[in-house]
């Protein structure tokens, strides 16, 4: 019995050592994490420029022009034009440390076909021509694998383009080609891995990789990051009218393998339990083989039941949004507005997204950063006839009513809905007033929204399909020798836009984590300088990430824009990218560029000639 205390002590102290080792291991996990993200704050910047015009130095099709003898032979490459773009762009690293000058090597996938008797073969020529670039350009280079619905100009693609299973579906059936900016548009299919678009991507990534495998080590470590396909997200059709909410609400992908998806996600989401599912929708399917995805407007459409009902709304949640400019304000002061709900505020918001089509209305305003938006989730409101009050914030305090809407939440039975009570008195309010110009885009005024549970599913299964879709190709290159070079998204954001609807693109969840696949993002507009975009980055928690499309859209200064550069930095970019094209012969410009967003001295769109001046004197400070 004496012992016993000796034991109980000493076990006791053995614990608390233990608790003392796992404390300093984790302490120094810590020390480490925070001298990583602190080094990696202190690596220059890499600039990364996607050049344009390469294609007749890299791809098999016969170029319009005669090339130039670097391009062609055995050893032939892109790497002449490359150096001669980026030397006219600054030096390797800016004067004073702060950006290291690297460039994005575009490889569209579906380009690397060449037609042979009744199919297609990879261009042995053309991978040759990829690797010696790599080598021969003694520089950070990100691997940029192009292959998304934006078409390559491939041989290939109008052949792929006739087999359904590679297609976008609606609910009325495969999406045919379209245009885009004058440029054909493909709607490949990403909601399976195993049809042929993908098997033909699968395949030029196989042949890239090997050849890229086979370079000299140095010449491989050169490769700083790859690019996952570009802009993954769904689509709808006639896509380039627009990505509002004044368009018919159609989405994709609608064909029999994403139903069987859909029905087969939702099993494992309530663990095979269809009662469990009833319970969360207030159904009665006997079985999830019952379930098909929502399809149908109720307002336009014969419903079987209410769950097929689907709309921009259906999810649970109202976009409000608008624009508004207040000549009162000094220049660069951002617009306030507050949105009331039943007489109770339920929103602030600024008035700062870029309104590009409001500029070319009204350019004396100076600006495009004039749209608002917010999102009303209406879905645990209770049935009826609602009110909303929006209001600019005046610079002398008032509130200058912009537009009272109303809108009724209606029950699964349609009945006819009563007025809501005010939950309290609105504050007081004036007229705008001559200085203020301003719009309400949405919502349409009385109109009937209806919550239907099964479009949340239906969305988040959707976004799961794009998150799938790259997961693919990532873990195809980790069996690679480029396992261990950063795997990145391409992608864009656009519920962070004001007039766009992030459901039709169904893009968000890939935003986030997923795998080892870091984000990518491309910033157009405010986001790639303002709040927005930071507030967001830290909302999704990502120490990391790479910008991989950059345009302001306007004019920088060179102080404007390394402050807007090194900002980055601050905030964990590895990596910026933006599209730039070699000087042309004779250094002046004749035709045209094909590209609206490439920073060149003879591009006046966006403010990209400005851009270009710009980031050479940041390269020379």
């Amino acid at each position: 019995m004496t012992g016993q205390p000796a034991r109980a002590d000493s076990a006791g102290r053995g614990f608390d050592a233990l608790c003392l080792l796992l404390a300093l291991v984790l302490l120094a996990a810590l020390v480490a994490l925070t001298l990583w993200l602190w080094q990696g704050r202190q690596r220059p910047l890499l600039l990364a420029p996607a050049i344009g015009e390469l294609s007749g130095c890299l791809e098999m099709a016969a170029p319009q022009a005669p090339l130039e003898a670097a391009c062609t032979g055995e050893r032939g490459s892109a790497a002449a034009r490359i150096e001669s773009t980026l030397g006219a762009l600054g030096p390797r690293r800016s004067v004073d440390g702060r950006f290291e000058l690297g460039y994005t090597l575009v490889v569209p996938l579906l380009n690397l076909f060449e037609a042979k008797g009744d199919g297609w073969v990879v261009d042995r020529q053309a991978l040759r021509r990829i690797a010696n670039t790599v080598q021969s350009v003694d520089r950070p280079v990100v691997l940029y694998l192009f292959s998304t619905h934006f078409s390559e100009s491939a041989p290939i693609e109008p052949v792929l383009a006739q087999d359904p299973a590679n297609m976008a579906h609606t609910p009325q059936g495969p999406l045919p080609p379209e245009k885009y900016l004058g440029w054909p548009l493909y709607p490949w299919s990403i909601a399976r891995t195993d049809n042929g678009v993908t098997q033909r991507r699968d395949e030029a990534i196989r042949a890239l990789t090997q050849t890229l495998c086979a370079l000299p080590a140095d010449a491989r470590g050169r490769i700083a990051g790859i690019n996952l396909l570009g802009e993954v997200h769904h689509l709808y059709p006639d896509f380039e009218a627009g990505m509002g909410y004044n368009r018919p609400y159609v989405l994709t992908d609608y064909s029999p393998a994403s139903r069987a998806g859909f029905r087969q996600w939702l099993r494992q989401r309530f663990k095979g339990d269809v009662a469990a599912l009833n319970a969360y929708l207030g159904a009665s399917f006997a079985s999830f083989d019952q379930i098909e995805p929502p399809s149908r407007d109720i307002r336009r459409e014969r419903l079987d039941h209410f769950w097929q009902h689907l709309d921009d709304a259906a999810a649970g949640t109202l976009a409000i949004s608008g624009w508004a400019h207040d000549g009162a304000l000094p220049a660069g002061r951002t617009p306030w507005v507050r949105v009331y709900l039943d007489g109770q505020p339920v929103g602030r918001v600024p008035a700062h997204f870029v309104r590009q089509d409001v500029l070319q209305a009204k350019p004396e305003f100076g600006t495009a950063q004039v749209g608002w938006r917010y999102d009303l989730r209406f879905a645990d409101q209770p049935p009826g006839r609602h009110r909303i009050d929006i209001a600019l914030e005046g610079d002398d305090g008032a509130l200058r009513l912009l537009g009272t809407r109303h809108f009724s939440v209606m029950d699964r039975d349609q009945t006819p809905p009563v007025d809501a009570p005010l939950r309290q008195p609105l504050p007081p309010m004036v007229a705008p007033g001559a200085g203020v110009q301003f719009w309400v885009d949405a919502p349409q005024d009385e109109r009937a929204v209806f919550y239907n549970p099964l479009v949340p599913l239906w969305h988040a299964f959707r976004g799961q399909q794009v998150v799938d879709y790259l997961a693919h190709f990532d873990h195809l290159l980790d069996q690679s020798c480029l396992a261990d070079v950063p795997h990145r998204t391409q992608q864009i954001y656009p519920a962070e836009k004001a007039g766009w609807d992030g459901t039709r693109f169904a893009s968000e969840q890939s935003l986030l984590p997923f795998g080892d696949v870091r984000l990518g993002i491309n910033l157009y507009g405010e986001a790639a300088y303002d709040d927005s975009f930071f507030d967001w980055l830290a909302r999704s928690r990502q120490p990391v990430y790479s910008v991989t499309e950059f345009h302001p859209l306007r004019a920088m200064s060179a102080d404007e824009l390394r402050r807007v550069l090194l900002r980055h930095q601050a905030h964990g970019a590895q990596s910026l990218s933006f599209f730039l094209h070699p000087p042309p012969a004779g250094g002046v410009r004749t035709e045209p560029i094909a590209n609206p967003y490439a920073l060149d001295p003879g591009n006046p769109l966006n403010g990209s000639d400005a851009l270009y001046g710009a980031m050479r004197q940041v390269m020379r400070r």
